[in-house]
């Protein structure tokens, strides 16, 4: 209609859609409200039946604790949580801790689900007034909402559980140890125990967690923890061996010698040590220190078991094979002689380094008897080396002669037996008065005359010069280096003039050294009237020459006459006679073997002898008697003593 009247002219499009609209707006207006009306009726009817059926119901899509509850009423609803709420305050917190556990619940620690307030709270989903109400109850038919319980709970019982858990685990570390008592003998352990400290905080916290969820929970026990610093088998294998070692003497032996060590004597050897390398890192042992060994066993072991080495050592005749006894020019040449070896042997000490280490080991092993390793003490001259260093010659002898009965015979014989079988190995030296000692009369010496003073005066030991240049001799032909020695202050005509030794403890000595290439062996040999030095060895010379030149530079002797109230009136008595004294040299050659040759010359200087002459008192004058004094009487001098001596 509308576009046949626009088409024929009568009215323009706009004219036409003014009208249209004027009468669609009329029209509509009237629908839609009818429409409207309508709806609201329905809506206020389908939210009144929802709101009916739905007046005391939990809305549907609800879940507490992942339990569906939708629709449920409030009895419905409690009775479907119950079973879950008890469940929950049952259901163990399980700790487990070196193999240990240790469990609670929350009603052992007052944690409970409120359930009025979780079934309140429930409930509510959609009852907290309109219009929010009516929203949330429409979109509860597509939408779902969850709930939790309601916790209720006091933190300070599980603190004081955690405390009281933590107080019987908590525990510092003890290194553990195997003890003996001083007086019994007893033997008790220690144990050991690592580092425990229970970590509060972080317990409780896991335990807060835990309570009143679903299910039974096991968790590790947060702990510091350190390992046992010892193992309880290496404590109960020390105390099972110390109470081994106490149980009953050790009985130490060595050949015919043995020691008891009792469980007192044992008790002060032992010592508990603790060492690095055990199953924890570290171990306890049983051991016998050197130290304790050292203090409380070394002298007592010693004394039963050491014994010292002997050196091999040569026989021979003490009576040389040939006598060689010239007091002039001579030539000694070296004669073979049968010297044999005697063998020697090793001799044994306790050590202490090998005792600490042996004693550990039987102490460990509980053993009652025992050989006791000694360390062998090599002899200074083994048999290989004696038999490699034999004397095969008398290198050098000479023989004195003293007239037979005298006193100081005793004393040289007695030196010459002290002497005899000194042995000097190369580069060592001999020493009369180091091997002799003090020459004193508890050792079997007599008084005899010794030069003082340049006067004959008995000593103990005296005469023994002797015997100091016999073996001044023996070496000078012998060929071996002389060290030292000293001539009598005046000549005596027994012994060859400037080749002779005095002797005088300590300083007087008569020294050699060895310098052959074996061993020099001395050999002494006495009779009623002389005495003989021989050196045996192995010979560096072909010959040995001494070559006296005459005396020269003559000086007179003194008179001193003294006066004894012995003799009568002109008596006199010589009590030494005098001596010129003089200068001598003699020079030693020395052939040597291998071609060469040695030369030394020795000069010695005589001093007067001083001729003693003692007097009987001179006759008074007339008229003084006995006892009267002169103004002539002679005064005597007391003159000091030198420190040294010749002993005649």
């Amino acid at each position: 209609m509308w576009r046949r009247l626009a088409d024929r002219g009568h009215v323009s499009w706009g004219k036409v859609f003014t009208v249209f609209a004027n009468v669609s707006a009329r029209r509509w207006a009237s629908i839609s409200g009818g429409v409207v009306g309508s709806l609201v009726v329905l809506l206020v009817i389908a939210l009144s039946v929802l709101w009916f059926v739905q007046r005391d119901r939990v809305l549907p899509n609800t879940e507490v604790a992942g339990i569906e509850v939708g629709g449920m009423t409030e009895p419905e609803l409690r009775a479907t949580l119950e079973p879950e709420v008890d469940g929950r305050e049952t259901d163990p917190v399980t700790f487990e801790f070196q193999d240990e556990t240790y469990s609670l619940t929350a009603r052992d620690v007052d944690y409970s689900i409120d359930l009025d307030a979780t079934v309140e709270a429930t409930l509510r989903r959609g009852r907290e007034g309109l219009p929010g109400d009516i929203a949330t109850r429409i979109r509860s038919l597509r939408r779902g909402a969850s709930y939790e319980f309601v916790r209720d709970a006091d933190p300070g019982e599980l603190e004081a559980w955690v405390d009281d858990l933590a107080d019987d685990l908590d525990q510092d570390e003890q290194r553990g140890d195997v003890l003996i008592d001083e007086e019994t003998l007893e033997v008790t352990v220690e144990p050991s125990q690592g580092l425990i400290i229970i970590d509060r905080t972080e317990t409780i916290g896991l335990a807060h967690d835990r309570l009143l969820s679903s299910g039974e929970h096991v968790v590790d026990l947060p702990a510091e923890t350190t390992p046992q610093p010892i193992a309880d088998g290496e404590l109960e294998v020390v105390a099972e061996q110390t109470e081994a070692a106490l149980a009953d003497d050790l009985v130490l032996t060595a050949d015919d010698a043995d020691l008891t060590l009792t469980p007192d004597d044992v008790y002060q050897l032992l010592e508990i040590v603790e060492t690095e390398g055990g199953a924890t890192g570290t171990t306890l042992q049983l051991e016998v220190p050197e130290d304790n060994v050292e203090d409380e066993l070394a002298e007592i072991a010693g004394e039963r078991f050491d014994e010292p080495p002997v050196d091999a050592s040569y026989s021979a005749s003490r009576t040389p094979p040939a006598t060689f006894d010239a007091q002039g020019n001579a030539t000694y040449q070296p004669v073979e002689a049968n010297v044999e070896v005697e063998p020697g042997r090793d001799g044994r000490r306790f050590d202490v380094e090998r005792a600490s280490e042996q004693l550990t080991e039987l102490f460990r092993d509980g053993a009652r008897e025992a050989e006791i390793d000694l360390a062998t003490v090599d002899a200074d001259l083994t048999e290989e080396q004696a038999e490699e260093l034999r004397p095969t010659h008398a290198i050098g002898t000479f023989t004195t002669y003293y007239t037979a009965g005298q006193s100081r015979n005793q004393n040289i014989q007695r030196l010459a037996d002290v002497i005899d079988g000194t042995l000097a190995l190369p580069g060592e030296q001999f020493s009369i008065n180091e091997v002799s000692g003090p020459r004193s009369c508890d050792k079997g010496y007599v008084p005899a005359g010794t030069i003082v003073q340049g006067e004959l005066t008995d000593t103990c030991g005296g005469g023994t010069s002797q015997f100091g240049t016999t073996t001044f001799n023996a070496a000078f032909f012998a060929g071996v280096q002389l060290d030292d020695w000293r001539a009598h202050s005046w000549y005596i005509s027994r012994y060859p003039m400037g080749r002779e030794a005095t002797l005088n403890y300590p300083v007087l000595d008569v020294k050699f050294t060895n310098d052959t290439d074996g061993a020099v062996l001395v050999k002494t040999a006495h009779t009623a009237s002389s005495v003989t030095v021989t050196l045996y060895g192995q010979p560096r010379a072909n010959a040995v020459s001494a070559t006296h030149s005459s005396p020269s530079n003559y000086r007179d002797f003194e008179t001193e006459n003294r006066r004894s109230s012995d003799l009568t009136p002109g008596q006199e008595n010589v009590l030494q006679s005098g001596g010129r004294g003089f200068d001598v040299s003699v020079t030693r050659t020395v052939a040597l073997i291998d071609g060469g040759e040695e030369t030394r010359t020795i000069d010695t200087r005589y001093v007067p002898q001083t001729r003693i002459v003692e007097r009987g008192p001179e006759p008074q004058p007339d008229g003084v008697d006995e006892d009267g004094d002169a103004d002539d009487d002679d005064e005597e001098e007391e003159e000091e003593e030198e420190e040294d001596a010749d002993d005649d």
